[in-house]
């Protein structure tokens, strides 16, 4: 008996996983009472429809009427519909079907577009199933189903049909899926009964960004411990110095058998590590109103820090589209450092660092500058996209300056005015032009 009670208490405080919610936790203690109001939802979310909620709401308003009341048609109307829900519950567990279905998602999708699901949807028991719904619960807020979710009128026993969806994401952010479900409403569409399969599923949804026409990047040259290596070697070798006599400890492979025939003297190719651009881009994060509770998905979105991260977003394309070595720096809520080389996929992982980026409350200089500056001594330009303006943001670009970095300052703002003691060479950018995709050239 004590094991079974163990075992109940862990998977009642584990919470619905299904629902992808984890229960809240602080300081080690969860409250049995938000933890039953969440298995509560889930019974909700699962097993009763849109209609039967409303219909629920106004049974709460006329059931207690009709008890005070003496009036026979409100007891008539009370009874007709406890009847109702019983019946629909009555009918919906005796030709409840079995199903197995499977959902493929993609990994990443931009904010504000909209991207395939397909479904594989199979009725495992002896009867038909009518009026069969597919992914059915609740979807994060930011997420929704551009024309609904699927709807299958008729499923024969043993037949198995494909499907697909369209999900449109409003905003950036990382999202957890709630496990698929397949569930039949019959016959009057208040109780729902089915079943729900895999695990819930983690979707990135990137910043959406107009690509840019034209940066203007101071760009330099500086050598790189390990040269071409730092980068995936797409088409490119290590640059080539020259000829000279073989040496002892020299590599067979790189002698040059024309010379050695036309001197009559071993003679090797010598090669030098190339000089890359490398590219910091630095992000600020600061919040310009910090929030007491920072709910991802549910917080209002900072409207500066979002064009911001979006501006961010279109610099990393456009540098990866001629191969730059990209170095990303961000903070918020923890530090993030990103390097990607020459490749054809490094820029889905920058996206994916950009997508979980949130507001910092506080001042994320003070904690990205000490890293920074680690990386100074080997970066030939950077690209500094700011959301405020202080003493601190002065500090960080003179201390760029006076490491021999060629940067490119740039401050987002919602303001209509510039701040004060803003530098003339810091470039003003509205927060307005960029989400409207006015901002292609800077």
């Amino acid at each position: 008996m004590a094991r079974v009670f163990r075992q109940f208490r862990r998977r009642f405080y584990a919470g619905p996983r299904d629902l992808g919610i984890r229960p809240f936790r602080r300081g080690g203690y969860q409250s049995p009472t938000l933890t039953a109001l969440l298995w509560g939802y889930a019974l909700v979310a699962r097993h009763l429809t849109l209609p039967a909620r409303i219909v629920f709401i106004c049974s709460g308003v006329i059931f207690p009427y009709a008890m005070l009341s003496l009036l026979m048609p409100i007891h008539i109307l009370a009874f007709a519909i406890l009847g109702l829900f019983v019946f629909d519950l009555a009918a919906g567990l005796a030709g409840a079907s079995r199903f197995e279905v499977s959902r493929q998602a993609p990994p990443r999708m931009g904010a504000g577009t909209s991207a395939r699901f397909a479904y594989t949807v199979s009725n495992r028991s002896r009867r038909p199933a009518l009026d069969v719904a597919v992914d059915t619960l609740p979807l994060p807020a930011g997420l929704h189903w551009t024309r609904g979710n699927p709807l299958l009128e008729t499923l024969q026993p043993g037949e198995t049909v494909t499907t697909q969806a369209w999900l449109t994401a409003a905003r950036r952010g990382e999202y957890t899926l709630p496990a698929v479900r397949a569930d039949s409403a019959f016959p009057f569409h208040l109780w729902r009964w089915g079943r729900t399969c895999g695990e819930p599923q983690r979707l990135l949804v990137y910043p959406g960004f107009t690509p840019l026409r034209r940066l203007d990047l101071p760009v330099g040259l500086r050598y790189q411990p390990g040269g071409i290596s730092l980068s995936s070697k797409v088409g490119e070798s290590m640059e080539f110095l020259g000829c000279r006599e073989f040496r002892d400890g020299d590599n067979p492979r790189r002698i040059h058998w024309r010379s050695w025939a036309r001197l009559g003297c071993p003679v090797v190719k010598e090669f030098r590590e190339e000089y890359l651009c490398r590219a910091a881009l630095v992000l600020d994060t600061a919040a310009s109103n910090p929030l007491w509770l920072d709910v991802p998905g549910l917080s209002p979105p900072d409207p500066g820090v979002e064009a911001a991260v979006s501006l961010t977003a279109a610099a990393a394309d456009f540098l990866a589209r001629r191969d730059f070595v990209i170095d990303l720096f961000a903070a918020g809520p923890e530090i993030y450092r990103f390097q990607g080389g020459r490749s054809l996929a490094y820029l889905d992982n920058m996206l994916d660092i950009l997508a979980c980026v949130r507001p910092h409350p506080g001042e994320p200089f003070a904690e990205l500058i000490p890293v920074l500056v680690e990386e100074i001594a080997h970066l030939s330009s950077a690209l500094v996209i700011l959301v405020r303006w202080n003493e601190r943001r002065r500090e960080l670009l003179q201390r760029l300056a006076a490491a021999g970095v060629r940067t490119r300052a740039l401050l987002v703002t919602a303001a209509k005015r510039p701040p004060k003691g803003l530098p003339g060479d810091v470039t003003l950018v509205r927060a307005s032009d960029v989400v409207a995709g006015r901002c292609t050239s800077i």
